[in-house]
């Protein structure tokens, strides 16, 4: 006989508003357009508890997404998708009010070198999230985090052309329902075109050449990048309603530390705003 003390009732009866599991790895492959992706994520399921009950039945969690996953012959058509559904899964077997999914993993995309037009594999990190809500609409919560570079332009006019360049770090993150979502590409795009260049993960000669032109040619501020990915999503995505979040993290290369800028706007069709 199995006594399920998870059903008994807490010393305290307060309500919990997330409970579960993290750093749950798993694996799921979408295809979309003839494309297909592959995933290795880091997991995070969570679901509300009721003032009135002790405990979760912590094994029904990753049951559930585990029967979601290898569902339809392992492929999925997107990563909100497949997060959608598990939740709803979720939904049928605990008494929840709520629940929310986060994926955190590594995305690869194709991509090529400015002048040899050699093939190259990049990778980005990402994290998606989606949060089902009773009576609300499903909120998805995706940030991408792309390697750039950037040259320093108080430097270069004030010491005849001569500066210093670092690798950095830009992030973009889109919050809205599910039909306002853009997809991953758009995204990547949008932080590349925000840095003083583009990095490449394979760069011959004439690359080389290329790129530290391209990079003196366009010296920026982190603040400038982080401006840029904010300008550029409001132009891409000027028709959707969107929380926009953007980061710009500066490698320094020349100092012990590292520098930061951050920005938001709320996209509302063509009514859009900045916030402070």
């Amino acid at each position: 006989m199995v006594i399920d003390t998870q059903n008994s009732r807490p010393k305290y009866q307060i309500r919990l508003q997330k409970v579960g599991i993290r750093g749950l790895k798993t694996f799921f492959i979408t295809e979309k357009g003839g494309l297909r992706h592959h995933y290795i994520p880091t997991v995070e399921l969570t679901i509300d508890l009721p003032a009135d009950i002790k405990g979760i039945h912590m094994s029904r969690l990753v049951e559930s997404m585990t029967e979601i996953i290898t569902d339809q012959f392992s492929v999925h058509p997107s990563v909100e998708e497949l997060q959608i559904r598990i939740l709803e899964a979720l939904a049928e077997k605990h008494n929840c009010e709520q629940g929310e999914i986060k994926f955190e993993f590594e995305f690869g995309y194709q991509s090529h070198t400015p002048v040899s037009n050699k093939r190259t594999w990049e990778v980005c990190d990402v994290v998606a999230s989606t949060i089902i809500e009773k009576d609300k609409p499903i909120i998805h919560d995706i940030k991408i985090s792309v390697i750039g570079n950037t040259v320093c332009p108080h430097c270069m006019v004030n010491n005849n052309g001569l500066t210093h360049m670092q690798r950095a770090i830009g992030a973009l993150r889109v919050v809205g329902t599910t039909d306002q979502i853009p997809n991953y590409g758009d995204m990547i795009k949008i932080i590349e075109d925000s840095f003083s260049s583009k990095t490449y993960s394979i760069l011959k000669l004439e690359d080389e050449m290329h790129v530290t032109k391209e990079m003196h040619d366009n010296p920026l501020f982190v603040e400038d990048v982080c401006r840029n990915i904010l300008q550029n999503a409001k132009e891409r995505f000027k028709d959707r309603d969107l929380e926009i979040c953007a980061e710009a993290q500066s490698l320094e290369s020349i100092h012990k530390h590292d520098v930061i800028a951050q920005g938001m706007l709320e996209l509302r069709g063509n009514n859009n705003h900045s916030h402070g």
